[in-house]
């Protein structure tokens, strides 16, 4: 009764160090889209050999079966900072720079040993996220003003040691999503604004093989988002009509793959790679609605703009009414196109492990741009390819405690042009920088 008392206690412990990142990772939000901050003393090797290290509890979201490696139950709490340098500079010298304040990204694991064959963990992350924000008249305001998705995930998991070579695992997510978009209109001017939530499902599923003690490999997938949030929908300042309402909000996330490999070849150092797959031909667009498009009603200059834009069109100015409907619908249906291809993550990284106590890491990593017609650019996710840059350390005071740092340089260095439309566009500036940086603690617990 004892023993069992005991472990009920310090499960009941854990889970409340867990659970606390829900509160925090309510606020959570970063620039980029999908966020790889979920592991500190991952980040420091570039996140090469993502889940089968064995050295925190992330390997919960990274890859299940990686929970094989942990002893007993242990229990991870992390928060990433993070700050971004989007600096524009238009061809007539206009000037912007996309950066919001700092983010942080919270994270929390929780891995419990039932016996020598069966694990359960539990991992609330941010998987998505996004920052960034211009002036509200900046010279492209069309192509974005500002936009926010914070993300929260709550993820069980169980993995099974089929035996000392093959490990299984897999789990299920419950995905809460808020997002805001704010972009200006090309008709009429003013600001299309949109606030969203949403609740959603996905799964995740591991492998990892370990043909001999110091060599393993593992393969994990995690199924895409089907987000269609429901929220406020906003036409603002347009010359020809406005209004509020009730609307939707609807994307697609990737879908991802992570193949990682992790190796000794002598015993306080450790060689790790990754390869990883996004499916971002998923994210062909982001579609904006309004429940009700009669919520926009017409400003009392709207029949002289409607009759102007009548004759731009070529028909004749009594049709302005016909042309009112259109941009009626137009304006209750926005989308932002982004028609993106499949990206890859390509990572190694090095562990060296000074003293029993003291582990020295960094790691270097290339992601391909996911824009695959750069004129479809947007300024709220003008990606491109990517180099980061890491290093970081862990500090083992006890065999119970274990402290993790690290920090990260993620430069943009491939297209970043930007048009003034998404289909045949004309050049009207460049993203001079695309740059990221990152800082992140960890503390870990084994009870």
């Amino acid at each position: 009764m004892t023993t069992k008392n005991s472990i009920f206690g310090k499960l009941t412990v854990a889970t409340a160090l867990c659970s606390s990142a829900i509160m925090c990772a309510s606020t959570a939000s970063a620039a980029g889209f999908q966020l790889t901050e979920q592991s500190v003393a991952g980040m420091g090797r570039a996140h090469a050999g993502a889940g089968i290290v064995g050295d925190d509890v992330s390997a919960i979201h990274f890859n299940p079966a990686g929970m094989t490696l942990l002893h007993g139950l242990q229990t991870t709490v992390a928060g990433t900072y993070v700050s971004l340098d989007i600096d524009y500079k238009g061809l007539k010298g206009e000037t912007e720079n996309g950066r919001d304040k700092p983010a942080s990204i919270p994270a929390a694991f929780l891995s419990y040993q039932v016996n020598d064959s069966l694990w359960l963990g539990l991992a609330i992350t941010s998987p998505y996220g996004m920052r960034i924000r211009y002036g509200s008249d900046w010279a492209v305001k069309e192509r974005g003003i500002s936009g926010s998705v914070t993300t929260v995930d709550i993820n069980p998991n169980i993995a099974w040691k089929v035996n000392d070579y093959i490990s299984l695992g897999g789990g299920i997510s419950a995905l809460w999503t808020h997002s805001k978009i704010k972009s200006g209109l090309p008709v009429g001017g003013g600001q299309f604004e949109y606030k969203g939530s949403d609740w959603m499902f996905t799964y995740n599923l591991g492998l990892m093989v370990t043909p001999t003690e110091d060599l393993r490999f593992g393969v994990s997938y995690r199924s895409s988002a089907h987000v269609t949030a429901r929220g406020d929908y906003y036409i603002r300042g347009n010359d020809i009509m406005n209004g509020e309402g009730d609307g939707k909000g609807r994307l697609q996330t990737p879908e991802t793959v992570y193949i990682s490999a992790t190796w000794k070849p002598i015993q306080r150092l450790r060689l790790s790679g990754l390869a990883r797959w996004a499916n971002w031909k998923k994210f062909e667009d982001m579609r904006f609605s309004m429940d009700n498009k009669d919520n926009l009603t017409q400003t009392s200059e709207a029949p002289l703009y409607l009759a102007g834009i009548a004759k731009q069109w070529g028909y004749p100015a009594s049709a302005g009414g016909l042309v009112g409907g259109i941009l009626q619908n137009r304006l209750a249906n926005v989308s932002i196109q982004n028609d993106w291809k499949a990206a890859w993550l390509f990572s190694l990284g090095a562990d060296l492990d000074i003293t029993d106590q003291w582990t020295i890491r960094g790691g270097i990593a290339l992601e391909t741009d996911p824009i695959k017609k750069q004129e479809l650019r947007t300024a709220l996710i003008p990606d491109t390819k990517r180099l980061w840059l890491t290093c970081g350390f862990s500090w083992k005071p006890t065999p119970k405690w274990q402290i993790d740092m690290a920090y990260g340089h993620i430069r943009g260095i491939g297209h970043r042009d930007l048009y003034d439309a998404a289909e045949g566009g004309t050049k009207v500036g460049k993203f001079e920088k695309m740059n990221a940086w990152m800082a992140g603690a960890a503390v870990t617990y084994r009870f």
